[in-house]
């Protein structure tokens, strides 16, 4: 090996280049600072961040139009229930005078709702509607779901405790048009100081849409995003990219999963929830908490969650009915750098806010927009950076060329020839390979390329011997591994056998009564065939009696006699039915017999050990199975069946039945002492899978025992009650039957458990043993 050297500083290729790519941007930075400096780049940028104020400004005004428009038709509904006759047929015009067909695009379906009892103790209670069908509106006189009437809705409650004199907006929704939004603005009727009905008009947003799309194709690039107070993005001025319609529900996507969480997002994300946490302490404080409760529970009951997007509503018509804000007020709240965002690599985000509803829009503009002016102002730049470039380049050219990429090339043409050598393993020809070598690194590396070569050369052979070495242990590892899989799945299975036999020794006795009440009555009736057949018995002795005396002349008399002991004896037995009761004893002994002999047949099939068989099965079958196994556990509780038809489904019956068997224990001991105790077990299916619930109404389990139920050794029995390896072993023969176990609990109430089998089930005894 050759001694290490060292290249002298101003030697090393590093340096040279260095200095002259630093003069060469040094001229070229120099040039770029002054133009820019000269042109005043931060003025333009303020300029432009003006312009879009005042387009972001103009589509508010434009939304909050057709909102007004929209509460306008919703209040001249209610002016007209408030003041016109109660009468059908006037309200039936009214409502149709609300809507004209040249809002078709605006206003969606609407109408009167009067309160139950409204129209007359006579009149059967329904509403006044206008849907749009085909172009235009057609009035219609019936409750959309007359099974669920209006007047009995979380909207209608709502309205009828809220009284608003102007419109209360419900949540975007999806219309019954396919790919349309809608809103609805909901305002109460009043008569006489009374509550007596509410008026609603849907807004329909696909106008919103269509004219924020023309709003930002004729302001260039960028791109326009409108939020409703949830952060549900109604409108994209960009859909085929920024898609926000759920394509499965037809319901607005969040703004997170718009943007696909873009971390360049999150200032303006906390924005907006600290603007709407903001608004909601604000209503909060003047409203009751009865309001609050509704509110609430209505945002519980139509977004998953309470965290009072419908406070956002009412204070958004608390707002609208105080504050009326001049339609040349800015409507913009701030402005957002969004530093190397996904879709622009960096640009600028304005937050406009709507007054009447409380919606965001944003208004996203690149940088590169932002910088138009100074992007035209570059052209001045370029005949001195052309000229700057071409001179430096040309230096930089001539000295690397002579430099760095004449020796790199002759190193780079020697590295292929010995990476041929060395692939094809002629490691004898690698002496003829030489690099040239000098004072700067690329002789240096020259050199150690050189010892590299000679020591390849060299431990080649020492290299091979390694590899095979290697290779052995490798096998034996694998081997090793192979050999504890094995000894793991092997343990597996026995815990899951151990565990079904834990539980079949807990059913013993209660099995052992199930067996002995039907032995018993089995019993009983052959101990009274037994009597019975002493009739029989004398009857067959007279017979025979008679046989022995019938050849002898002189026994007529008692010939005489037997025959009338034969015929008393048999009008005995007829006047009896004597045979009728054999044959009722008999029948009753042999259902007793085959009560017992299903119930062991039950036993045995659950206590089989060749757990994974498959078979082709209803599951209805081990749902009875399983109830008749576990019948002394579930004695004292009322067993509800309902049994929706499935089809036939691939599994292991022995296994499910492991599974329901070890739910309805669990669900007995959920009851304690319980007197009304109650286990229901239902059946339904879907196109893709059958379902079983197993439902009781005990104690119930907190989220914290509900967490950790399928955790193997986590029970909440006492020492000696429980092994808990129950629900996990429930859960992995769930999983090998590619289905799943869920589990709902209210402390209080009740649990359900919920067993999902595919019906298309690829299973295999092959699949349930690996």
């Amino acid at each position: 090996m050759s001694a290490s050297k060292k290249v002298g500083f101003f030697n090393q290729v590093s340096t040279q280049v260095t200095t002259i790519l630093f003069i060469a941007f040094a001229v070229v930075l120099a040039v770029v600072v002054y133009v820019v400096d000269k042109e005043g780049h931060d003025k333009i940028r303020l300029e432009s961040a003006k312009l879009v104020a005042e387009r972001g400004n103009t589509a508010v005004n434009s939304i909050s139009a057709d909102i007004n428009r929209v509460m306008r038709s919703a209040l001249l509904l209610q002016q007209s229930a408030q003041t016109l006759p109660p009468q059908e047929n006037i309200l039936q015009v009214s409502t149709a005078n609300a809507f004209d067909k040249r809002d078709y695009n605006l206003l969606g379906s609407g109408g009167i709702w009067p309160e139950k009892g409204a129209l007359g103790a006579n009149t059967a209670t329904h509403p006044f509607l206008m849907v749009r069908q085909n172009g235009d509106y057609q009035a219609v006189l019936s409750d959309p779901n007359p099974t669920n009437p209006y007047y009995q809705e979380d909207w209608f409650s709502v309205l009828k405790l809220l009284k608003p004199d102007s419109c209360i907006w419900n949540h975007v929704r999806a219309s019954q048009t396919k790919g349309e939004l809608a809103m609805s603005c909901g305002v109460a009727i009043e008569r006489d100081n009374q509550f007596w009905g509410a008026s609603t008009v849907n807004f329909t947003l696909n106008q919103l849409q269509e004219n924020i799309v023309k709003l930002s194709e004729s302001s260039g690039s960028g791109y326009i995003l409108l939020l409703d107070n949830s952060d549900k993005v109604i409108a994209s001025s960009n859909p085929e990219r920024l898609s926000y319609i759920d394509e499965a529900t037809g319901t607005p996507l969040d703004i997170k999963q718009v943007i696909n969480s873009d971390p360049a997002w999150n200032p303006v994300l906390n924005f907006l929830e600290t603007q709407r946490n903001e608004i909601i302490e604000q209503v909060a404080a003047s409203v009751s908490p009865q309001v609050q409760q509704v509110l609430n529970t209505i945002d519980k009951a139509e977004t998953g969650d309470s965290k009072g997007y419908y406070l956002v509503n009412y204070a958004a018509y608390l707002n609208n009915g105080e504050n009326k804000q001049n339609a040349m007020d800015s409507r913009l709240l701030q402005s957002f750098e969004l530093t190397n965002d996904n879709f622009y690599n960096g640009s600028q985000a304005y937050v406009f806010e709507i007054p009447e509803t409380y919606w965001k829009l944003i208004v996203v503009q690149p940088d590169a927009e932002i910088n138009a002016i100074a992007d035209n102002l570059s052209e001045n730049l370029i005949n001195w950076i052309a000229l700057a470039l071409l001179i430096t380049a040309g230096i930089i050219y001539f000295m690397l060329t002579f430099l760095a990429f004449k020796p790199l090339k002759e190193t780079t043409d020697k590295i292929s020839l010995a990476e041929n050598i060395i692939n094809n393993k002629q490691y004898n020809k690698l002496s003829s390979v030489k690099f040239k070598t000098g004072r700067n690194e690329i002789g240096l590396v020259n050199g150690s390329i050189n010892d590299l070569l000679d020591r390849i050369q060299s431990n080649e052979g020492k290299l091979a011997n390694i590899n095979q070495q290697l290779e052995i242990k490798v096998e034996e590892r694998t081997a090793e591994l192979q050999d504890t899989l094995k000894e793991l799945k092997n343990s597996q299975l026995q815990l899951i056998r151990s565990e079904k036999m834990a539980t079949l020794g807990q059913m013993v006795a209660g099995v052992a009564h199930e067996v002995n009440t039907p032995l018993s009555y089995v019993q009983n009736n052959l101990e009274i065939i037994g009597q019975l057949t002493e009739q029989y018995e004398e009857l067959i002795e007279l017979v025979q009696g008679l046989k022995a005396v019938k050849t002898d002349a002189a026994a007529d008399g008692k010939i005489d006699k037997l025959l009338a002991d034969i015929v008393r004896a048999s009008d005995e037995i007829q006047e009896d039915d004597l045979s009728a009761e054999l044959k009722e004893l008999i029948k009753d002994s042999l259902f007793g017999v085959e009560q017992i002999t299903e119930m062991v047949l039950n036993l045995r099939n659950f206590a089989r050990l060749d757990e994974s068989k498959v078979k082709t099965i209803d599951v209805r079958e081990c749902i009875e199975a399983s109830l008749k196994i576990a019948g002394n556990s579930i004695r004292h509780q009322e067993i509800v069946t309902d049994f929706a038809p499935t089809p036939e489904i691939k599994c292991s019956p022995s296994q499910i039945n492991q599974v329901l068997v070890n739910l309805l224990n669990n669900a007995a001991q959920a009851m304690g002492e319980k007197s009304d105790g109650k286990i229901e077990v239902r059946t339904r299916a879907d196109d893709s899978n059958v379902y079983v619930d197993v439902i009781d109404n005990g104690k119930g389990m907190s989220s914290e025992v509900l967490s950790q139920i399928f955790e193997p050794f986590f029970t909440t029995k006492g020492a000696g009650e429980g092994t808990g390896l129950g629900m996990a072993i429930s859960q992995q023969i769930m999983e090998q039957h590619n289905g799943d176990i869920k589990a709902v609990s209210t402390v209080g109430v009740g649990t359900t458990f919920t067993l999902t089998l595919p019906i298309n089930n690829d299973l295999t005894e092959k699949s349930l043993a690996a």
